[in-house]
């Protein structure tokens, strides 16, 4: 928004709301004003600890529940609660009458000084009075609008542009793997409706025209995986025919019959077909295939039979490896032929969907139609081929081959008598070399006639939304620069049957956050836990998505699983269950879990060895013992440890175990942080072991900041000598 533009524009107020500390509304507000009074008065909100002037602005007498139901009290700082009194007076004064008919047409324009900053301070005022295991889980979740509770790592997005886009929920992923990958739906404010992590960098997310949700699964086996709108596996997509799935498309149509790539790789002799080949080139051919709903192959379409590798671009058909054709993208014309997009051939393939004759090639080597008004003669090495109607096409140009490289969204016009390509609108109307994305990215032509263009690489937008006229309905990004392969924007009404349960642990508390995505009538949530899986005893209630756990009695491993309970009282079924191990640090009391190892390895992780290192384990009588053929090259090549370790700083440690070996040698026992750069907490050096089984004990003091991660670790590599350790303890000094 131009923001200098509108201000110089001329606005007529038809209506005005006001509560402040002489009045509850306009007209009260107005006499005080008029009658000299004051609004200051001494301090009822503020500590007066805090201040100086000993008086205050404070609005009197305000009762939220007048206005806001109870529930809605308890998630809002006073401010929220303030707002939306003074914006129904305006309302009403102006008598606008808010229907379906206009609610899209009408906007707030909120401003605030600091909001929140009442939350913020009695927070603060907990932390220094109570610690901060008191601090209340709604500091934070008020900043979630939709009340959709986020873990610490979860992936923001950033709005630099909301200006009346399409109403569809965005639908993407944030390329990475681990912890931090995840897909997500946002809507057009930046408020997730729902989310889903995995370690296995999921993608292609989008909603298919038989109402599925799909996207790319990794885990085990490369496949597809379908979801129904209350987010539960229905299906799995999977190459047949003695290929793997490729990772670029699924596409399901109404009828329930599905398009997929198959991926088979194989070693040819490309001298055959260039002097320079090479003799065991690795060929990696794409190939379409067909299936009905109920998973059986009746087409298949491979690129050996009916394209020449000889026209491969972007891969060197004269290395050592090979992508044929680098197939990226399905749709149907109107007329429910298949049209290919093909990366390494610049090239966009009609099929006969019955036959597999090729109907007409546009772009590439073998174009059957002529670009007329095109700069860039043609597009190159592009990605999402799409169906306009009328034999008009939208695709995203990567342009690698194009001098200079840019990107764009183009859409042609083919006329088949003349056998012409007309570009009929192109986003950015001038290509720019700042907008080029070497590789992904997608388009789509959405209902409000609109364009979505993702731009794949980090730095550049993965949701730009453009008018037909070439301004902008939206953009965003990750605020953290991830890449997105496709990004859509999709109609979707999901509702979860039951919670969604995640685990965070801290230093001072267990977070747990619980989604029943998508359900407006929740109206609480009992979390359940033990000691036991399958817990049944109610551990507490929660308004809101999340719930911090302090009091445990002791250490051990703990199982959590929530319900939901709506406003008929209906309670939903359980969530998943998580569980965490949990160390109840006092003094005189074990921090290690399970130190003595009568629950085998839980609560230990065992390191696979670091090549050339060889080794196993095994647990004897509650002893374990490293069985070690080769000790590798370093101490850490063989590792047993055990992380999630609270340490404070300050506090004074004994750190003890016992320890023998086969024969004499040294060993690598010690307490630390569990990320780069690898403090050692305790300073402990390496230790001498001999064959008859001793007690080591070491005190040390916590000198580098409170670390609620860290981990004992006992290093056993550089010799090829077994070790045996057992009754490890942790302890903060009385």
């Amino acid at each position: 928004m131009d923001i200098a533009k509108f201000q110089r524009q001329r606005v007529v107020v038809t209506g005005t709301g006001m509560i402040t500390p002489l009045g509850h509304n306009v007209p009260d507000t107005w006499a005080a004003i008029l009658a000299g009074k004051s609004g200051t008065g001494p301090f009822v909100v503020m500590h007066k600890g805090e201040h100086t002037s000993g008086t205050i602005c404070e609005i009197k007498d305000f009762n939220p529940e007048d206005y806001i139901n109870r529930k809605e009290v308890r998630r809002r700082d006073r401010y929220q609660q303030l707002a939306p009194v003074a914006a129904n007076e305006a309302v009403r004064q102006a008598k606008l009458e808010i229907t379906d008919d206009n609610r899209e047409r009408i906007g707030i324009i909120l401003g605030t000084g600091v909001g929140g900053i009442q939350t913020l301070v009695e927070q603060e005022h907990v932390v220094i009075e109570k610690g901060v295991r008191r601090v209340s889980p709604f500091a934070i979740t008020m900043i979630m609008p939709n009340g959709v509770s986020v873990p610490s790592n979860f992936p923001y997005i950033n709005i630099t542009i909301n200006d009346n886009p399409d109403s569809g929920y965005i639908f993407l992923d944030n390329r990475t793997s681990g912890s931090n990958s995840y897909n997500v739906i946002f809507d057009n404010d930046g408020n997730p409706v729902w989310y889903w992590q995995k370690d296995d960098e999921r993608r292609d997310m989008k909603v298919q025209s038989n109402g599925v949700l799909t996207m790319l699964a990794r885990d085990g086996k490369m496949r597809f995986i379908g979801l129904d709108n209350n987010y539960k596996q229905v299906a799995e997509y999977s190459a047949v025919n003695g290929a793997s799935t490729d990772e670029h498309e699924l596409v399901i149509r109404e009828d329930g019959y599905y398009f997929l790539f198959g991926l088979r790789s194989e070693t040819v002799d490309m001298r055959m077909y260039v002097p320079s080949g090479k003799a065991n080139a690795n060929v990696a051919q794409t190939m379409i295939q067909e299936f009905t709903p109920e998973g059986d192959l009746i087409f298949q379409w491979r690129a050996w039979d009916h394209l020449d590798i000889r026209d491969v671009h972007l891969d060197n058909i004269s290395g050592s490896s090979i992508r044929f054709p680098h197939m990226n993208a399905i749709d149907f014309d109107d007329d429910g032929q298949i049209l290919l997009s093909c990366r390494h051939l610049s090239e966009i393939i009609k099929i006969d969907i019955h036959t597999g004759e090729i109907i007409w090639r546009l772009g590439g080597n073998h174009s059957d139609y002529a670009f007329i008004n095109d700069p860039l003669n043609g597009f190159r090495n592009q990605h999402s081929i799409r169906a306009l109607g009328n034999r008009r096409y939208l695709l995203f140009d990567n342009g690698d081959l194009h001098s200079p490289s840019v990107s764009r969204a183009v859409e042609y016009e083919l006329d088949p008598n003349e056998m012409t390509a007309t570009i009929v609108w192109q986003y950015p109307e001038t290509t720019t070399t700042s907008l080029y994305s070497h590789y992904m990215g997608n388009t789509q032509r959405l209902e409000n006639g609109n364009t979505l263009i993702n731009w794949a690489v980090g730095h550049l937008p993965k949701l730009t939304e453009v008018r037909p006229d070439g301004t902008k309905a939206f953009e965003m990004n990750w605020v953290d620069g991830y890449e997105a392969y496709r990004v859509w924007r999709c109609q979707w009404q999901g509702i979860s049957k039951e919670p969604a349960l995640q685990i965070e642990q801290t230093s001072d508390y267990i977070a747990l956050l619980f989604n029943k995505f998508g359900d407006p009538n929740v109206d609480y949530y009992k979390v359940y836990g033990g000691k036991n899986p399958e817990p049944t005893t109610l551990w507490t209630v929660s308004d809101s998505s999340l719930a911090y756990l302090t009091d445990f009695e002791s250490s051990g491993r703990y199982y959590f699983r929530v319900t939901a309970v709506d406003v008929n009282g209906f309670e939903s079924g359980y969530s998943n269950e998580e569980s965490i191990s949990v160390s109840v640090s006092q003094p005189g009391v074990n921090i290690v879990q399970n130190g003595d190892f009568s629950n085998g390895l839980d609560g230990w992780i065992w390191g696979n060895p670091v090549s050339p290192a060889s080794a196993d384990y095994e647990i004897i009588g509650g002893q374990f013992h490293y069985i070690i053929s080769d000790g590798g090259s370093d101490w850490s090549s063989i590792q047993l440890r055990q992380i999630g370790i609270n340490l404070i700083r300050g506090k004074e440690y004994i750190f003890e175990f016992d320890t023998w070996a086969d024969s004499p040698r040294i060993i690598e026992a010690k307490v630390g942080q569990d990320v780069s750069p690898w403090t050692n907490y305790s300073k402990i050096g390496p230790t001498y072991i001999t064959t008859q089984k001793n007690h080591y004990t070491y005190t040390f003091t916590m000198e580098e900041p409170s670390d609620s991660n860290a981990r004992v670790v006992i290093n056993t590599g550089r010799y090829n000598i077994d070790v045996y350790i057992d009754n490890i303890s942790l302890k903060e000094t009385e």
